[in-house]
């Protein structure tokens, strides 16, 4: 018992100071300030001198960490526990998108540290394979990652688990007999990024659906990239993700810049309704195509998100040009 009071008083300090301003992280096997602070999502050189100081009395040689010892996290904003954040539609709770994966993640850039940007990722569940869904998942978390790194504050809206993939129709250009999400659904993804959007009025906020139709099962892709016709800022970040695209085809047919306008129910109530402007990207095998022209690139995930981000930088790029 004894032992129990004296771990208590000892962390006591600790926690009254958490409730304000800080947290606490216990120092594990390999630990130094560097590793702790990027497991806490923070960038540890920017945060390295307010960490010592918060903790200078519980570091050995004025740097060193203890084992197991609890110690103080200066509160940041810019945390990555805070930048890029997973909101589900059930419950409106938030909650970080990254965790064990921060220790491995490092800040890029300031390069998008105005934009808000809002990611969906979107599969009809109509002949749609778990692969399929599972691939789709997967690039919009490189995408999220990407984004954040860069400075972007990122929420990635996800449905209940068994309507999750029902937010897009089986085509996004061709009106067909797909699953639909139900409407009620769809006013709950417009509601919480209308929310959102109110709040950070003023900056560059945009919203990106991800989404696969088709296995993919050999080394390259066909990409399509949509926008809603009467969305001016819509139809520019469709075309700097395009355009990006098309400076990675693998293909020698000459560059053409053009986007698809998509007409189906759910990406129509999305752009009439949601405040940011809508983009939708759609990547497939080619076999079974949307629309006669699409681009031809490497099916890497990593890639795949990387190209979309650099579209996005891009497109922020030219609108800070302009003010």
């Amino acid at each position: 018992m004894k032992v129990v009071f004296s771990v208590l008083w000892i962390l006591c300090p600790l926690l009254m100071l958490g409730q304000n301003s800080n947290y606490i992280a216990v120092a594990e096997s390999g630990d130094g300030i560097f590793s702790i602070l990027r497991k806490q999502g923070l960038n540890p050189t920017k945060y390295y001198a307010e960490f010592v100081a918060l903790n200078e009395k519980n570091l050995r040689n004025g740097s060193e960490l203890h084992l197991g010892r609890a110690y103080l996290i200066p509160y940041a904003a810019d945390s990555f526990k805070k930048t890029a954040v997973q909101v589900r539609t059930d419950n409106k709770m938030e909650e970080s998108i990254f965790k064990s994966e921060l220790a491995e993640i490092s800040p890029k850039s300031t390069k998008l540290k105005n934009a808000v940007i809002y990611l969906i990722s979107g599969n009809s569940v109509d002949g749609t394979s778990a692969s399929v869904n599972k691939l789709t998942d997967e690039i919009t978390l490189n995408l999220a990652q990407e984004l954040m790194v860069h400075g972007a504050q990122v929420y990635l809206i996800e449905s209940e688990a068994e309507n999750k993939h029902a937010l897009v129709q089986k085509s996004p250009y061709k009106k067909t007999e797909g699953a639909m999400a139900p409407l009620s659904q769809m006013q709950e993804y417009v509601e919480i990024i209308n929310k959102k959007y109110l709040k950070h009025q003023g900056k560059y906020q945009r919203l990106l659906i991800t989404r696969v139709n088709d296995d993919i099962t050999d080394e390259h892709c066909e990409v399509s990239v949509y926008h809603h016709n009467s969305s001016e800022n819509g139809r520019r970040i469709a075309a700097n993700i395009q355009r990006t695209f098309n400076e990675n085809s693998i293909e020698s047919k000459p560059f053409r810049e053009y986007t698809e306008i998509f007409i189906d129910k759910n990406n129509l109530y999305l752009a009439k309704n949601a405040l940011p402007a809508i983009t939708l990207i759609e990547i497939g095998n080619g076999k079974k195509p949307t629309i006669e022209d699409t681009i031809l690139v490497n099916a890497n995930q990593e890639l795949l998100s990387n190209i979309i981000t650099s579209g996005v930088l891009n497109d922020y790029a030219d609108l800070e040009i302009e003010k």
